[in-house]
């Protein structure tokens, strides 16, 4: 919900126990051959043959049934190549998964939440997965939200496209120049609805398209005296952007890449002829790195620049994007974070990680925010590949940043809700 007020699609900061509790609920239904127990045919002692008077074992017709071989249904939760707990024989046969959602986000207060993911897995290439995901969130801090969200492709994976839409409340703090401290705001969701359709170029990797970005919202703070920014709250707000992306994309995996370059450019356009009620210009420009060093090591890096122009809400602002720092914490109209992450593989499973970062916040001509200077975070981490065919791994990150520490259960990567 945080990302909601960016325009970026809605992240959660994830706490737990290992990586297996992300999935320990299941709801799909058992096939009848995994329900019924198949039964060996009787013998009639009477009639029965003779014993083998070299084995000792009783003859039986050359044209008998052989017994059926009872299929089980917890199989489909290890990997038919190493036996190793693996979710891909699981999500190939259809169904959801309820996800557990611990939400440790310091600027929410913490919250938890289910998901239902369904995800849709073709057999000739498992790793072009179309996910559907239904569900909700409540935080400690009285924030909640709930939506809708899916992704895949169409036309023979000619167009990529995802949307989401929810509805929901938040509450966060801003920190605002003319103020010594927090300034602590509400905002009220009635809905808010987001797209996107890229069409792949005759290169694949190449793609552009238009999206989409409509919500209304009621906002609210609780401060006595009048503010600068008084006309941002205590009203209803409609808008509506429409704008365009163009990407590159050579990543091996989607999930959780190993090698290959997500980079993309896009603007986003509010104005009135949308039907929203301020004007103003959204841009990001992202770049996700991945490149083997060796068998075991791999490096990543990101760079990710975001800026806001025109008529813009302060909540709206752009913020600092590391792990280890604070959701909104450090806005400005112009925002730059950088990250590096080391891998080390310690298996065709486990893996074990370490990564750091800066992010810096420009307040640029509008005085609404104070400029960050550098800000620094960092931390360590590990994971387990829990589905080996869609190439998807899960895993905790422990981080450290101006505001103490902190840690998220990760599914996919880290940085997979800024990626493509």
């Amino acid at each position: 919900m945080t990302q909601l007020a960016q325009g970026k699609r809605p992240s959660c900061r994830l706490r737990g126990a290992s990586p297996i509790a992300l999935t320990m609920l299941f709801a799909a239904p058992l096939p009848a051959s995994a329900q019924e127990q198949a039964q060996p045919p009787a013998i009639d002692a009477d009639a029965a043959a003779p014993a083998d008077q070299v084995t000792g074992q009783v003859s039986t017709p050359a044209d008998a049934a052989p017994p059926k071989k009872e299929s089980k249904f917890h199989q489909r939760f290890f990997d038919d190549e190493d036996g190793k707990f693996d979710f891909s024989n699981f999500l190939a046969k259809g169904g959801f998964i309820p996800m557990p959602v611990i939400v440790t986000e310091p600027a929410v207060k913490g919250g938890f939440g289910v998901v239902a993911q369904f995800i849709t897995m073709p057999e000739d290439d498992p790793r072009n997965v179309t996910r559907r995901m239904l569900g909700g969130v409540k935080t400690g801090n009285g924030s909640y939200g709930f939506g809708y969200f899916q992704s895949g492709n169409a036309i023979d994976g000619l167009i990529s496209y995802k949307f989401g839409i929810g509805h929901g409340k938040i509450t966060l703090d801003a920190h605002p120049s003319f103020l010594d401290g927090p300034l602590s705001y509400t905002n009220k969701y009635k809905y808010g609805i987001l797209g996107s359709m890229l069409v792949h170029l005759p290169d694949r990797r190449f793609s552009m398209g238009p999206m989409i970005d409509f919500r209304k919202l009621q906002s609210s703070v609780d401060f006595a005296n009048p503010l600068p920014i008084d006309r941002d709250f205590g009203r209803t707000l409609t808008t509506g952007a429409m704008g365009f992306g163009v990407h590159f994309d050579s990543r091996d995996n989607k999930m959780t890449p190993t090698k290959g370059v997500n980079a993309y450019v896009q603007g986003r356009f509010n104005s009135e002829a949308f039907g929203s009620d301020r004007t103003f210009q959204t841009y990001d420009a992202d770049l996700y790195a991945f490149r083997p060093l060796s068998p075991k090591w791999r490096l990543g890096y990101k760079a990710e620049y975001s800026a806001i122009r025109g008529d813009f809400p302060i909540y709206f602002g752009p913020a600092i994007n590391l792990r280890g720092v604070e959701a909104q914490r450090y806005q400005g109209s112009s925002v730059f974070s950088t990250e590096v992450e080391l891998t080390r593989q310690l298996s065709p499973r486990w893996a074990l990680l370490a990564f750091g970062g800066v992010g810096t916040a420009s307040a640029g001509d509008r005085r609404l925010f104070d400029d960050s200077g550098a800000i620094f975070a960092g931390g360590a981490g590990f994971r387990y590949r829990i589905a080996r065919k869609l190439g998807l791994d899960a895993g905790i990150d422990v981080a450290v940043g101006p505001g103490g520490g902190v840690f998220y259960l990760q599914f996919g990567h880290a940085w997979s809700f800024g990626m493509d």
